[in-house]
């Protein structure tokens, strides 16, 4: 019993590391880890690109830090390529955890969102990077900015306050 329980920790925790070292070694313009064994590259193409999971789909990654533009918007060049990046975290806007795999990011769409279960039927809005969760003239509770730009671009969702 006692040799299960401490075998069973010492997997999560190398599970946990294992995640670790990828999304803070090499992870995409949407916040998604590469595969351990594809880093971000050029890999024959004319933007930086990686693996992110088995089912080889993959990601633009950036090759210029990502910040913001005279528009407010958080991008960063991918070779030729201006793209929308940036890190939400690993949450919903309604504090749902993300899955591992696919974390808040805009993943090719206008706003940051995430997966919340292991089969990509769940999913939710993540707050913009920046944004913070208040009330808003014309909304019903709390909400905060899930689009790509800085408190701006129309796209907003419930969201729950930490306090």
């Amino acid at each position: 019993m006692i040799s299960s329980l401490i075998l069973t920790s010492v997997l999560l925790l190398i599970v946990s590391l294992s995640y670790i070292y990828t999304t803070s070694g090499d992870a995409t313009i949407s916040n998604v880890p590469c595969r351990p064994n594809h880093n971000c590259g050029k890999h024959g193409y004319s933007y930086t690109w990686c693996y992110t999971d088995s089912r080889n789909n993959w990601d633009y990654c950036c090759d210029t830090p990502c910040q913001y533009d005279e528009q407010n918007a958080l991008r960063c060049k991918s070779g030729t390529y201006d793209k929308f990046c940036g890190n939400p975290g690993n949450q919903t806007a309604l504090l749902v955890n993300c899955v591992g795999w696919w974390p808040c990011g805009h993943h090719d769409y206008g706003y940051y969102w995430c997966y919340t279960d292991n089969y990509g039927k769940g999913w939710g809005y993540c707050c913009h990077p920046n944004a913070t969760c208040s009330s808003r003239s014309g909304y019903v509770g709390n909400v905060c900015n899930v689009g790509m730009y800085k408190d701006t671009g129309g796209y907003w969702a419930p969201c729950k306050a930490i306090y």
